[in-house]
């Protein structure tokens, strides 16, 4: 979302602050919504897709679900309860801050602040406390990807790198002139601030000119009349040229409603029918369950009849004819393991189980009948219902969580915010070493025991010697050498431990190592 869009739908929602709200929502997991209270009515939109991250003041939440999907969203429900007190944007940057306030109650929450940055493909949120220190982040961005500037929970906030640019709004014409004359409007968003590439777009629609022309002399003129009128309304410009926001302009406000509207029917209609297939189902087996229990009086004759003849009965036998107790022969399958008593025995204990199957499916079987003849009757009406009607009668389903595999190894972090990664097998060590450890990370290992390959990420900073000595503690104390004392452990860097090939895992060889000893000591009793 690029600055001047982003500061004109900034501006009506600053005049509603500071303002209480209803608790977050989510549509998806990169969409958060905050329905706002009283006295300033709506909902902010963030929306965190890489595709086309924006930020958004809707009359509404409808299309919202209650969520949270993701742990970010899960914290942030839980931390920023207070009232939304402040917005703020830094120059014309595609990135605001959202000030909640501390709020009350039976656990009482401080204040945190949202930093919200709209940043195309890096788009992210960032939660963080009063001293910048980071709470959560929608992605988070280690030292593998930004050596510069990483984002995880525990670290202090760093906002991007500031810029330069003219601001379209307070530059004076002369300023505007000299830092645009010769360049090609494809190009001016190099050197004026808040616009990217929709707004170029547009504004060279505005003042009927090639984006690829050098603006000079009379084509210079005509961009700056068009920049006056793109930084004082640049959604109405947008409009006016028919390259409109696809949420605010592009789309009427009535067909998104309508649009989003069928999609919640339709979401609906499936949800009943899954649930009409589930009723049909437990009425079926209501009936197999009823019609099994009409058998348990056999079951018990079979039995009573076992036990009235277990003295001439033994172990061994899979099939028995005895005479019934009107003088007619009958012939049992009986389990050759099982005496007469035991054969009873299970006889009498299915004939209790069918029964108990049939019992509970008279006593549920009507309220299943009811509910599907009340199901049958909103499926017939689904098409006629409003969107709070809608989410009554079949709320949304929470996505199935999906399991993710575990990174390798106990994680831990020293004093000092270093992340202490230990193996817990043979094959735990070889990822340890070998998948998460970078070259510069430190490696330690309990000289002349089996245990452990421990690392110390180091993500671009010197590993000072007190949390070589927290990691060769722990090292020791995951090795053979756990119940010793003063246990020398090997380190060295990454990029000198090396296996060959053949070798069984979690072997390795290792140079240029130095050694520090130790008292040893577990995770567990690292607080």
């Amino acid at each position: 979302m690029e600055g001047l869009l982003l500061a004109a739908a900034l501006a009506p929602l600053r005049e509603r602050l500071p303002a209480t709200h209803l608790g977050w929502r989510f549509a998806d997991t990169a969409t958060l919504v905050l329905p706002l209270g009283p006295g300033a009515s709506g909902a902010l939109w963030l929306e965190l897709h890489p595709a086309a991250p924006r930020l958004t003041l809707a009359s509404d939440a409808f299309g919202a679900r209650a969520g949270p999907f993701t742990p970010f969203q899960a914290q942030l429900k839980a931390r920023a309860t207070g009232p939304l007190e402040a917005i703020e944007q830094a120059v014309l940057d595609r990135r605001c801050t959202l000030r909640f306030g501390a709020s009350g109650g039976f656990v009482p929450s401080p204040p945190v602040w949202l930093e919200v940055e709209l940043t195309g493909r890096h788009a992210n949120a960032v939660l963080r406390d009063a001293s910048g220190r980071i709470l959560g982040v929608v992605r988070e961005v280690g030292a593998d990807v930004n050596r510069h500037r990483q984002l995880r929970p525990g670290l202090p906030y760093r906002p991007p790198p500031p810029y330069s640019k003219l601001d379209p709004r307070s530059a004076t014409p002369t300023e505007l002139a000299a830092a645009l004359e010769g360049v090609p409007l494809a190009r001016a968003h190099r050197y004026v601030d808040g616009v990217g590439r929709e707004l170029s777009g547009a504004w060279a629609r505005a003042a009927g000119l090639d984006p690829q022309q050098p603006l000079e002399g009379p084509a210079l003129e005509l961009a700056l009349q068009a920049l006056r009128h793109l930084a004082d309304d640049p959604i109405g410009v947008l409009a006016a040229v028919g390259a409109g926001d696809s949420r605010t302009d592009a789309e009427p406000a009535e067909a998104r409603r309508a649009a989003a509207l069928q999609g919640a029917r339709e979401a609906a209609r499936a949800r009943l029918e899954d649930r009409r297939t589930l009723l049909r189902s437990r009425l079926r087996d209501a009936e197999r369950a009823e019609a099994a229990a009409s058998d348990a009086a056999r079951l018990r004759g079979e039995a009573d009849l076992l036990l009235a003849h277990a003295h001439a009965l033994g172990r061994g036998e899979s099939e028995v004819t005895l005479p019934g107790f009107d003088g007619a022969p009958v012939r049992l399958r009986v389990a050759p393991e099982l005496d007469a008593v035991g054969n009873a025995r299970a006889r009498y204990e299915r004939a209790r189980k069918r029964e108990a199957r049939a019992e509970r499916a008279r006593a549920h079987r009507a309220e299943a009948e009811d509910e599907l003849v009340r199901l049958e009757a909103n499926l017939a009406r689904v098409d006629a219902l409003d969107e709070n009607e809608l989410e009554r009668l079949a709320p949304p389903r929470r996505p199935a969580r999906q399991r993710r595999a575990a990174p390798p190894g106990l994680r831990v972090r020293d004093p000092r915010g270093f992340e202490v990664v230990i193996g817990r097998s043979a094959r735990e060590n070889e990822a340890v070493t070998f998948g998460v450890a970078r070259s510069e990370d430190v490696w330690l290992h309990a000289q002349g025991y089996h245990g452990a390959h421990v690392v110390i990420r180091a993500e671009g900073r010197e590993v000072p010697f007190d949390t070589v000595r927290f990691a060769a503690e722990l090292a020791a104390g995951h090795s053979q050498a756990g119940q010793s004392d003063n246990v020398p452990v090997d380190y060295a860097l990454r990029k000198d431990v090396w296996r060959r090939k053949g070798m069984p895992p979690g072997a390795v060889h290792y140079a240029r190592q130095k050694t520090v000893f130790v008292t040893p000591r577990r995770r567990s009793e690292v607080a």
